[in-house]
Parts: structure tokens; C-alpha cells; sequence
């Protein structure tokens, strides 16, 4: 998940404890009535927020334009409405200051509130196809006759912060029988107390939903509205051991609920997004994803719903991401849920990306600055922090004999957090010095921000596993990212790339992209361009990868018995 978007959503949890406590004190939040109704061309929002009291030119209700390029709703025009006790509500659209994330859109009201105030709109779902670039999963979709999306991506929520005392209703009476709704926060209709925040920071899916487990309950939960090619109940089962698993060993009371959205994407690849208790992810069926391919994605975002750092994102993906990659694998180990043949695939496959990623060498701020705008940079902090955290957990191991490892320093930064305690980077550094030496511990660190490259541990695994030496090609678009991003005309075509090799050219126009997010993560795949030229559209087909670089990985001694394996 996109860590900037993650602290978004801890300052909305945050909330939702105050706002808990206000309540315990007898200061009732005020009431918000929420409705959802789907219909065949856009979900209907009719939002009812408890005497406001706002003055003339203060902000009603706030969308982004779009968050990390992800596009919203939007609501141009009259698209959004208002009413109080007085009658129509007029309002004035006004842009708030633009972030590295995105723009958001606040509607402000022209005269003071009177009464309730009542928001209104047709919400449309985003049109995607096979060229869609992927993101993070905000974006508001209608799939197999229901609605899936974020909150931020069709939700104008309030901007008066809360906390509100939310009353969720879904109204399905334009959908066939059956239909049933689901959110981060619960099944159909419920109460609970959030702050606007966490409105937005939702996921939200209506229409022919299904549910595992089917009789509901507390705990673990899945969503899908398009049959899946796999089994999505063998997916959801594996999943929701997977987060027992993980519940337990970050010390969560039993029953802590936990829902799983899932979505069929018409483009090529994987992806997912946590908000929160919940997280969404998107695969292509045409694919053919299985339960074994989707483990890793699933098992990276449920390991999102613990360890965290407090700071600014470019000094804290490194540990968000990395402790998802790290954990997603040794805990779904420890879970039986995938086998030790699965977790030596996944690491060398986590080992190609790390090496073949030409941002490899930037430092940390430097990555972070290319953050939103390069999907490739986005994949710095996963790799880089993922070999950090398996050379600090050697470097424990060595330094207690094997009584101690990466385990006790992120539980008892986890139990911080929990207790409001400091949970930044000097925590950490403070914790990982008292295991291996504070000089030790800060060269270590100093040395993955500014972009050294890392070399796996000879010791962690063995003697089951074995590092082995390899070769990584590495990514090679064959022109910079941002063509993609702006107009799509090609410029500073990389002069003997295999993109050039291929025929593109300067001053082409790329209409149609395809496979190219698993092309960054598989190093035998190509990808296909369509380009405008004057004398017609033209195929170019080519392999993005540059000249071989000296990599790592990991080999299965196969003299060692199973039994010998750890993780």
C-alpha cells in the first residue's frame, strides 16, 4: 500500500479513538445518515449530516480530483447538491493546495446552514479497458451488475472532521433480489462511530456480493462480485489463516475484524491496496490467476494491518513495504499456509526485482520524490527494505546466539504504537542498537537510505537455503516513464534499446499499452505498444530489459532435510 495514503488513514483512526472517548464522556457525535443505492449506470449518494451550523464561505464536503493518479468521481458542474432547512444550499467549488498525492475539490457553502444538510449525487463508475494503468484501488468501478471502490474515489466526505456517528443504510431496490452490501467497517446496514477520514478511507461493494464465511460473524472476511477463475473460498480459507496467524503474533484481542474486497480488472497484472482493517485487491481472469499465484499479493496487504512507522513517507515506505514483504512470507510459513518450495520462489523472485530496478542506487528521498509518478520507483522500498530487514534479523541472530531475532524488535515497536509511545525511526534505531550495537545499528541504516546496494546474508536460512550468484536484467522501457504519465509522444527514445531494436521511434504516439505491469515484475516478459503514425497504427513487440547485472539469490540444499527449514 501506498504509504502516503497510510498515514491518511492512521490520523482518520486516530480520530475514531477521540472520537470513542468524546462519546464515553457523555458529547454524543453528531448523527450522519449515509445511503447507498445502486442503479444500472451509477450509485446514488444521499448523505444527512446533523446540524453542522457552518458559516458562509466554511467547506461542506471534499473530494479529490484524483489521489496518486487515480481519478474520481470529480462531480463537475451541478453534479453535487445540497439542501437544509431552508431549501437549496448554494455552493462554490474551490481547489485546495495541491499535495505530492493529488488535488482535492472542496464544496463551500455560500450562506450559513440551517437544520440537517443534505448532500446528494449520482456517483459514476470509472470506464476502464486492457491499456488502463494500474494504481492503487480507489477508483469507484461497477462489475457484474454492483459497485466496488474506495471511498476517496466517489465519497465527498465531510470536512468538518468528526467524529460522526455514522448510520450506513444500503437501498437495493433498483438491483434484482439478493443483492447484499459490504464495507470495511461491516455487512449492510450498521451504526459506528468515524471520524470524516475514515469515511473516505474505505472500501465500499453493493450488488450480487459473494461472502466468506457465508453465515458472517466476527473476524476474517472475503468479497467478490464477479466469479472468480479460481476458488475463491480455497483463497479466502488460506487468507483468513493467514491472518489468525498474523493477529496473534501482533498481539490483537481474538475476533478483530478483517475484510478482503476483491475485483476483476480488464488490464494485465496484479495489485492491492489496504485502507485501514481491510484491504482490496484486482487481478485479470483472463490470466488465469490461481490460489497458489495470488497468495503473495494477498499475504503482502494483510501484513499491512500491523507493523507502521510514524514519519514522512520517504523515510518510512522502506519499513512499511518491506515489513509486508518480509512477513507476508515468514509468517505464512509459520502458518502452513504456503511451503518452503513457495517461499524460495517468492525470494528469488523478490531478489530479481530488487536488483534488476534501475533506481536501485537512489537514495531514499530521491526514490521517494519519484514516488507517485514512476510504478518502477514505487518498487524501491519494497526490495530495498526487504533485504535491510533480512540483514538486521542475521545480524540479531549472530549477535544473541539465536535467542533473539527480527521478531522482538518489530513486536515491541508494534506494542508502542499501540500505546501511543514513539514508533518512528529513532525507535527503531534505538531498538535494533540495543541487539547488535547502536554504531552498527545506525551504519546499517545509513547505509540502505542512501541507496547501497544490498547483498542477502550467507547465514539467515541455512542450511536449508543456500545464496547463490545469478544474473538480473535490468527494467529498460526504452523511454522515460513520464511519456506514459503526459501526452504519450515519445521522446528521448534510449538510442539501441530493444524498444529502438523494435521500431519505435521518436514522435510516436502510444495509444495502447499491454502487459507491462507484469513485465516490471517478470524478467522473460515482453510487452506490446500500438503507436499513431501518420500511415497508420503499427505493433511493436520487445522484452524491456537492458544488459545483465551481477544479482543474488537463494538455492535449496537438497542434502538438508526439510525438517532443517525455518523461517
Amino acid at each position: 500500500m501506498l504509504n502516503g495514503v497510510r498515514s491518511l488513514v492512521q490520523a482518520g483512526l486516530l480520530a475514531l479513538c477521540l472520537g470513542g472517548a468524546a462519546a464515553a464522556q457523555g458529547q454524543p457525535p453528531p448523527r450522519l445518515d449515509l445511503t447507498l443505492t445502486p442503479r444500472a449506470e451509477a450509485l446514488d449518494v444521499r448523505m444527512q449530516m446533523a446540524s453542522p451550523d457552518l458559516a458562509a464561505g466554511e467547506g461542506l464536503v471534499r473530494l479529490p480530483l484524483s489521489l496518486v493518479g487515480i481519478p474520481s468521481a470529480r462531480y463537475d458542474g451541478e453534479a453535487l447538491q445540497a439542501r437544509d432547512d431552508l431549501g437549496v444550499l448554494p455552493l462554490r467549488q474551490d481547489e485546495e493546495p495541491p499535495t505530492p498525492q493529488g488535488t482535492y475539490r472542496r464544496w463551500v457553502v455560500e450562506r450559513a446552514t440551517k437544520g440537517d444538510v443534505i448532500v446528494s449525487y449520482a456517483a459514476p463508475p470509472r470506464v476502464v479497458n486492457a491499456s488502463t494503468n494500474s494504481g492503487p484501488l480507489f477508483d469507484l468501478r461497477q462489475e457484474s451488475g454492483g459497485f466496488i471502490g474506495a471511498g476517496v474515489g466517489f465519497l465527498a466526505a465531510p470536512v468538518p472532521p468528526g467524529p460522526w456517528s455514522v448510520h450506513l443504510a444500503w437501498d437495493f431496490s433498483h438491483l434484482p433480489p439478493g443483492a447484499r452490501g459490504a464495507w470495511t467497517h461491516g455487512d449492510g446496514a450498521m451504526q459506528i462511530v468515524l471520524p470524516s477520514q475514515a469515511l473516505a478511507f474505505s472500501f465500499y461493494a453493493g450488488g450480487p456480493l459473494g461472502i466468506y464465511p457465508a453465515e458472517g460473524g466476527d473476524g476474517f472476511h472475503m468479497y467478490w462480485l464477479t466469479e472468480p477463475p479460481f476458488e475463491p473460498a480455497e483463497l479466502a480459507d488460506k487468507t483468513r489463516r493467514l491472518y489468525d496467524h498474523m493477529s496473534v503474533f501482533f498481539g490483537d484481542a481474538p475476533g478483530t475484524p478483517y475484510r478482503v474486497f476483491m475485483r476483476a480488472n480488464p488490464f494485465s497484472g496484479v495489485g492491492g491496496t489496504a485502507l485501514g482493517r481491510s484491504f482490496m485487491f484486482g487481478y485479470n481472469p483472463a490470466e488465469g490467476p490461481t490460489v497458489e499465484s495470488l497468495l503473495g499479493l494477498v499475504s503482502h496487504e494483510v501484513a499491512h494491518a500491523w507493523p507502521s512507522m510514524s514519519g514522512e513517507h520517504g523515510d518510512t515506505a522502506w519499513y512499511s513495504e518491506g515489513m509486508a514483504e518480509f512477513y507476508s512470507l515468514v509468517l505464512g510459513w509459520r502458518a502452513g499456509v504456503i511451503d518452503t518450495d513457495q517461499v524460495l520462489k517468492t525470494m528469488n523472485s523478490r531478489a530479481n526485482d530488487y536488483y534488476a530496478n534501475p533506481h536501485i542506487s537512489l537514495s531514499n528521498p530521491q526514490a521517494a520524490a519519484l514516488f507517485w509518478t514512476d510504478p518502477v520507483a514505487q518498487r524501491v522500498p519494497y526490495g530495498r527494505g526487504w533485504m535491510y530487514l533480512l540483514q538486521t534479523d542475521a545480524e540479531i541472530r549472530r549477535a544473541s546466539n539465536g535467542a533473539r531475532s527480527l521478531d522482538d524488535v518489530v513486536t515491541a515497536l508494534r506494542r508502542a504504537q499501540v500505546a501511543s509511545q514513539p514508533y518512528d525511526v529513532a525507535a527503531w534505531l534505538g531498538l535494533v542498537g540495543a541487539e547488535i550495537g547502536t554504531a552498527k545499528a545506525k551504519a546499517q541504516y545509513e547505509a540502505m537510505v542512501a541507496g547501497t546496494r544490498l547483498l542477502p546474508p550467507t547465514d539467515l536460512y541455512s542450511p536449508c537455503l543456500k545464496v547463490v550468484p545469478r544474473q538480473a536484467r535490468v527494467f529498460e522501457l526504452g523511454f522515460p516513464r513520464a511519456v506514459l504519465n503526459g501526452t504519450s509522444i515519445v521522446e528521448g527514445l534510449v538510442p539501441g534499446s530493444a524498444a529502438a531494436q523494435a521500431g519505435l521511434r521518436d514522435g510516436d504516439k502510444i495509444t495502447e499499452v499491454l502487459a507491462l505491469n507484469l513485465a516490471r515484475r517478470d524478467q522473460d516478459q515482453t510487452i506490446t505498444l500500438t503507436v499513431a503514425r501518420d500511415d497508420g497504427p503499427v505493433t511493436l513487440t520487445y522484452l524491456p530489459r537492458g544488459a545483465p547485472v551481477e544479482a543474488f539469490g537463494w538455492a535449496r540444499d537438497l542434502a538438508v532435510p526439510q525438517e532443517a527449514c525455518r523461517f
